[in-house]
This record gives C-alpha cells, sequence and structure tokens, in this order.
C-alpha cells in the first residue's frame, strides 16, 4: 500500500503558570509535561503539530497513521505520554488559536494514544495512533486538507519531556506517516462494470 510521509508545518507549545497561559514557538524544543518552580508555582506544558495533507491523494482509505518525534530529553520515570486529535477531530489549526485554547485542545476528544512510556527515554519515538486516526485524517483532508495533534503527560504532574521542534539545528522533525489504499487497476483488455 501506498505511503505518504508529510513533515510537521507548524510546532508550538504552551506553559500553563500561575493561572496563565504562555506559548512558545520559534524554539529548538517543545516541551511535554510539568516542572515545579522551586518556591514559586507548576509549570504545565502540552504542545501541537500541525501537518498539511497536500501530499495525501484525496477520496481515500487512509488504513494506518503513524507519529513521528525525536526526543532530546526524556521525560520523568513515570511519564506517560497522551496524544489527541487537536480539537477533538484534529481540523483546527493551533496557529490561530488562543494560548488558553491551544493548552485545552491538546487534550481534547478520545486518546488515539493513551499513557505512552515512550517519552521517558531519547531517540526517534513512533506512535501507531489507531483507527479513529485513520477516520479523522481522512476527513481532514476533505474539510481542511491539514491535520494537527496535541500531546500531554497524563495527569500533567510528571517531569517534562523535551522534543525537537522545527527550530532546531538537527532536521530530524516530527512526521506523521499515513498508509492508504490504492484503487486496484481494471483488468488489462477488459472493461470495469460498476453494478449499482
Amino acid at each position: 500500500m501506498p505511503i505518504v510521509t508529510v513533515d510537521v508545518a507548524y510546532d508550538a507549545y504552551v506553559d500553563f503558570y500561575d493561572a496563565s497561559y504562555l506559548r512558545y514557538f520559534n524554539t529548538s524544543g517543545l516541551l511535554d509535561g510539568y516542572w515545579q518552580e522551586k518556591g514559586v508555582a507548576n509549570h504545565h506544558y502540552r504542545s501541537a503539530l500541525r501537518f498539511p495533507l497536500t501530499d495525501l491523494p484525496a477520496d481515500k482509505t487512509v488504513t494506518q497513521v503513524r507519529l513521528k518525534v525525536r526526543v532530546l530529553i526524556a521525560g520523568g520515570e513515570t511519564h506517560l505520554t497522551d496524544v489527541h486529535p487537536y480539537n477533538g477531530d484534529g481540523q483546527a489549526d493551533p496557529e490561530a488559536d488562543t494560548d488558553a485554547n491551544f493548552y485545552s485542545r491538546c487534550a481534547s476528544g478520545g486518546a488515539y494514544v493513551d499513557d505512552s512510556t515512550l517519552l521517558r527515554t531519547t531517540g526517534d519515538k513512533w506512535f501507531v495512533l489507531g483507527a479513529q486516526a485513520c477516520t479523522d485524517v481522512a476527513n481532514a483532508k476533505a474539510a481542511v486538507d491539514r491535520f494537527s495533534v496535541g500531546l500531554h503527560e497524563e495527569g500533567d504532574n510528571d517531569a517534562n519531556a523535551t522534543l525537537e521542534a522545527l527550530e532546531h539545528v538537527d532536521p530530524n522533525h516530527a512526521q506523521l506517516e499515513i498508509t492508504y489504499e490504492e484503487e486496484a487497476p481494471p483488468p488489462s483488455g477488459g472493461v470495469l462494470v460498476q453494478i449499482m
């Protein structure tokens, strides 16, 4: 089956800190998790990634979606990662959202990946996003021609991991790998008849 590999086009993270939200982009690393600033307040980080779907042909049946991220600094020993469709279906644009909406929409909708331990170690990590992601990617292709996911640490209470961002000097940015079905050609020399 054909596979399309898509590079991330936008990435950022939001820091929820002392009842306020602050977005970070144009940075070399994305944060996912939690950090306690001694004597002050707790920082809770959530990240979003947006991928263009222009290279995915229209009206295809998507059979698998995988997300690749590179971990630069490992999360805590009990770090559990959740991957969600951004804003519930992956169609909203995180770049256009307010910082508060960005933060909440990273954890909205049913999780594609729940309580993964992959971000406890460094290196390239692949998440298989499951059947719902296949449907969501196909729907996002038809509706907005882009797809976004959100990542957060389960409970937002474990030491954060740092993921490679677009601006990092090493070009191993996040990618979305989409597998889809190709229609079989008609038999050679024959005529394809469609029965309704």
